[in-house]
Parts: C-alpha cells; sequence; structure tokens
C-alpha cells in the first residue's frame, strides 16, 4: 500500500451496510476491501454489530486486518442478526434510536456501503443532521454498479426544484468504489456551517412569493 494520508479529525469511522446474505459476490467483495482500508489506515470500524450480510463482512475483514471494531445493536437485532461477539466492544442498546445515536456520535465521518431500508434511514439521519449543522463530518457514499444512482437523484431532483439546498450535495463525497473510500474522506476538510448555504431563511422569501403561497393555501 502506498504511503497513507491521514486525516487529524477522523479516528473512528461508522459503516452503514446491508445486514442480507442474498446479495451478488461483488457487494460482499467490496465490503471486505473497507474493512480491510479501514484498518489499514488505522481507524476504528464502528457498525451495527451483526454477524451477516456485508455488515459481518466488513467487520470481520476490519478485524483480520488488525482493526479495531465497535458494535452497536439492539436487543431484538441481536437475537435475529446475531450480533458479532468477535467485536473488541459490542453494546446492546433497546431501541432502534438509540442505536443510531450512537453510531453518529461515535463515528468522526460516515461511509454507506450498499443497503435496505435501515440504511437509507441512517444515511438520511446523517444528512438531515449535517444539513441543521448538528455535526461537520464527511460522509462518503460507495455507489457501487451505480446502486445509488437512484438516490443521488433523487436528491438531485429536491435541489432541482428547490426542496433541497445545492450545499447538501457539495457536502456528499460519491465513489464506486470501496477502494476510493479512504482517499475521499481523508482529503476532507471540514467548513463551517452557514445555515444560509444549507436552509431556507425566512428572509429570503419575498413578499410577493409569500403571497402567492398564502393564496395557493
Amino acid at each position: 500500500m502506498t504511503a497513507i494520508q491521514k486525516n487529524p479529525t477522523v479516528e473512528s469511522v461508522t459503516v452503514y451496510c446491508s445486514s442480507s446474505s442474498a446479495l451478488e459476490r461483488h457487494f460482499a467483495e467490496e465490503a471486505r476491501t473497507l474493512g480491510r482500508s479501514i484498518a489499514e489506515y488505522g481507524l476504528t470500524f464502528v457498525y451495527g454489530g451483526g454477524s451477516i450480510g456485508l455488515m459481518g463482512q466488513s467487520a470481520r475483514s476490519c478485524k483480520d486486518h488488525g482493526g479495531t471494531v465497535v458494535g452497536i445493536i439492539t436487543g431484538k437485532l441481536d437475537e435475529l442478526e446475531h450480533g458479532w461477539r468477535g467485536c473488541h466492544e459490542l453494546q446492546i442498546v433497546d431501541s432502534m434510536q438509540e442505536r443510531r445515536h450512537r453510531m453518529m456520535d461515535r463515528g468522526d465521518a460516515y461511509i454507506v456501503l450498499p443497503g435496505g431500508l435501515g440504511t437509507y434511514e441512517e444515511f438520511f439521519e446523517v444528512l438531515v443532521a449535517r444539513q441543521l449543522g448538528d455535526h461537520e463530518k464527511p460522509i462518503v457514499i460507495i455507489n457501487q454498479n451505480q446502486y445509488y444512482a437512484p438516490l443521488i437523484a433523487m436528491i438531485d431532483h429536491g435541489i432541482e426544484h428547490r426542496f433541497i439546498r445545492p450545499a447538501i450535495r457539495d457536502a456528499l463525497i460519491v465513489v464506486d468504489r470501496a477502494a476510493d473510500a479512504l482517499a475521499g474522506l481523508m482529503a476532507h476538510r471540514p467548513r463551517r456551517h452557514d445555515p444560509a448555504e444549507f436552509l431556507f431563511l425566512p428572509a429570503e422569501v419575498t413578499d410577493e412569493e409569500f403571497a402567492e403561497f398564502r393564496l395557493a393555501s
């Protein structure tokens, strides 16, 4: 591996991904690549604590390559997904809300591998928190085989129709391969959150636009 460029603000990475094992093989291969990369960068791997699917593949790969793995899972999912006892630290919490909160707090950055509804929920919670200025951490989407192309297009559609500020798109780091995720993350430098860039503020609405809105409603 070539010389590693480190980001001094990032010591741990929260990874969101699928717990499904019924996937094409290449998804698991990318998950293992990501786990290995996180270990090679000397970062702590934070994830949802499961032992199956892309969760299990990436977590095991990280540990196999000398990385530290922290899992956070609910008691219910611990039974269903067989929480992985190979984690260096496995936290079992009561609710999904607490799980998401702890996963967000433990990570200095976020990486999103392909996943289903739970992954979407986690991603959007992180994204909205960035929009509100609750954090300024980097968010990386691994758009493997264009899996997330519809999601990215939906965000772009919202920007086009002025439901979403363009700044939120600029806050996302989109890569095609897991091998590129860490390089993009390490190159990120946080900038001060400016509400005027991310939010629609009352001062931006003209009197005419407000009058039209009242008539329409």
